[in-house]
């Protein structure tokens, strides 16, 4: 399996990128310098490349150049912690695929497996969507996580709605919130209340005319009074696990597309 490449001169930052993205299933190589990283494409060009702006021996802008010299389709992203306004344009204009700041971890996370998955599947979806699901137990949301996946739906997982709520607040890519219904620090109907707040604050890109990102239950909490309660205050679907997967993606692509 081709290795999702990522170089960055700090062996801590690296470390935490190649850990979540082992967990997500992807093979991962990683470099300190520019000389180790072509070391590494000489001996296999990667699934995806992932690299600082500054190195200790170069600049990964300089790297994008030799890249795209060899392949003008890898995907090459990069990450700094340089106002994108300064290097941007310059970047895009020599082939760069996206350019991030490296200190928002999660959102580089996301994109990383994004691009991975693109790279490694033969049917690529007509649209890549990126729900969030805050699930209660995180051992059961991988499978289910992954299945989705391969209907092109990338699932950012958390598991407490402050977590959750911060994401919302630094990610307005996410289209729609998958929930299930008690947590450490709350319920679902706290997360959803919380949730209309956000909206009157943060400009939620695509969103329908009440500017609300559709809210869906998921749960395998089956107590009619329970559902009934979340229908009134107003989420738009409620699922009682397990879930039928085509019915739910039918339901999600009606408020999205």
């Amino acid at each position: 399996m081709k290795k999702i490449l990522l170089i960055d001169d700090s062996d801590t930052y690296t470390w935490c990128l190649q850990k979540y993205l082992q967990h997500r299933g992807y093979s991962v190589k990683t470099a300190c310098t520019l000389k180790e990283a072509r070391a590494a494409i000489q001996e296999e060009m990667p699934l995806v490349i992932c690299c600082d702006l500054d190195l200790p021996d170069g600049s990964g802008m300089d790297f994008l150049d030799e890249v795209r010299a060899a392949d003008k389709e890898i995907p090459f992203i990069l990450a700094s912690c340089h106002d994108k306004d300064d290097y941007e344009q310059e970047a895009m204009r020599r082939g760069a695929t996206l350019c991030m700041d490296k200190m928002k971890g999660m959102l580089l996370q996301d994109k990383l497996v994004e691009y991975a998955y693109k790279a490694t599947t033969d049917i690529i979806p007509p649209t890549y969507h990126k729900l969030l699901y805050v699930c209660a137990d995180e051992g059961n949301a991988g499978v289910f996580r992954a299945a989705m996946l391969q209907k092109g739906f990338n699932l950012v997982l958390v598991t407490n709605l402050f977590d959750a709520e911060k994401r919302l607040a630094e990610d307005t890519e996410i289209e729609l919130i998958l929930s299930d219904i008690n947590f450490s620090d709350g319920t679902a109907l706290d997360l959803f209340f919380a949730i209309r707040q956000l909206s009157g604050i943060i400009n939620f890109a695509d969103r329908k005319s009440d500017n609300l990102l559709p809210f869906f239950i998921v749960t395998a909490d089956d107590d009619l009074k329970t559902e009934y309660q979340y229908r009134y205050e107003g989420v738009n679907d409620y699922f009682i696990s397990p879930v039928n997967i085509p019915e739910l993606i039918r339901r999600i692509l009606f408020f999205l597309e």
